[in-house]
């Protein structure tokens, strides 16, 4: 397996060659949250089947079942809480898609535009009140009663940071100036908290010290918070085909994304209002796109937005010198390259 040092160049693997070393525990999380739905009735188990079926990277998941076995060999310890962090996650996708309307996800339909709002808000709870079922798993695997406690601090205080961010969100949508500042801000609460705890209850779950958790929870944070800025580039210049739904979305639903604010703040008062003009318009034509688009590269938006994203990213990667070697620490650096190097 490689060490650290092979990531100092540029060399990284595809994504391909990163989900097929890691499998394993892909195939591990998949089976797990399948189980879950047996213990609900036909009417409540095919919604169930079909919000979790509809997946996606299993990041959260898999950083807990990674991050467990770094510190302790053995990523079993960690499959109770992998699964709660996929079910808060999912459960946050279906409000996400509620509140941003939007009609696909991952080339699916959505839960609301399936169901109905009123259903895929009973969905997101089900999958939320599920997250006690998991954690109560630990009672038969003896877990010492102070890192239960932990763990249940840790992921009430990551979904109260994550609907912080989702809220501060919504609230600066409608005002005329957004900075960096406030983006990071959201960005870090939004996504890097579930991340982040999520990687870290895998830690504690699995026995790690106090200085190893703290060092996998500000890696996953990091890394969290690169992953969001890419997937804001792909917002603007992804293949919807590949990406399995609209591009532009945060611009449609007046938010602001880096690339906005870096466009507005770089742009001449031409490109800024027109950029201005297209926040909040549901329909965009083909000539508003590529007149975005070349308005974020003319004003460096993407260049900037990645190279904060590889910035942060580096800076993930610095917080595992803490961890002893092991394939599951070149497993987390190696997910670290690929967050902030994705292709849509």
């Amino acid at each position: 397996m490689q060490t650290d040092d092979r990531f100092k160049s540029e060399t990284w693997c595809s994504d391909e060659e990163f989900l097929r070393s890691v499998q394993n525990y892909i195939d591990l999380i998949n089976s797990k949250l399948e189980e879950v739905t047996v213990n609900y009735p036909t009417f409540l188990e095919l919604p169930l089947r079909y919000v979790i079926k509809a997946g996606g990277k299993r990041l959260r998941p898999l950083l807990a079942l990674l991050s467990c076995s770094a510190v302790c060999g053995d990523p079993k310890p960690a499959i109770p809480v992998a699964v709660a962090y996929e079910f808060a996650h999912t459960a946050a996708l279906i409000q996400d898609d509620i509140i941003d309307k939007g009609i696909r996800r991952r080339g699916k339909l959505s839960a609301w535009a399936l169901w109905g709002t009123e259903k895929a808000v009973l969905i997101s709870d089900i999958l939320i009140f599920e997250i006690f079922h998991r954690l109560a798993e630990y009672e038969r695997l003896s877990l010492p009663q102070e890192r239960l406690y932990l763990l249940l601090r840790l992921i009430g205080d990551s979904a109260r940071r994550t609907v912080q961010g989702e809220f501060l969100e919504l609230e600066l949508s409608g005002k005329e100036k957004v900075t960096e500042e406030d983006y990071l801000t959201i960005i870090r609460l939004k996504t890097g908290a579930l991340l982040a705890a999520s990687a870290a209850a895998g830690a504690i779950a699995g026995g790690g010290s106090t200085s190893e958790v703290s060092a996998i929870h500000e890696f996953a944070e990091k890394i969290g918070m690169a992953y969001q800025i890419y997937d804001d580039i792909l917002d603007v210049s992804g293949n919807p085909e590949r990406l399995g739904k609209p591009v532009f979305v945060d611009i449609r639903n007046r938010k602001r994304n880096l690339l906005v604010i870096y466009a507005l703040n770089n742009g001449s008062e031409e490109e800024s209002k027109f950029i201005r003009s297209l926040l909040g318009k549901r329909k965009l034509e083909e000539w508003e796109f590529e007149k975005a688009k070349e308005i974020f590269e003319k004003t460096g938006s993407v260049d900037a937005a990645k190279k904060l994203s590889f910035k942060f990213a580096e800076e993930g990667r610095s917080c595992l010198k803490a961890l002893k070697p092991s394939q599951a620490k070149d497993q987390l650096i190696e997910l670290s390259y690929l967050v902030s190097k994705r292709y849509a």
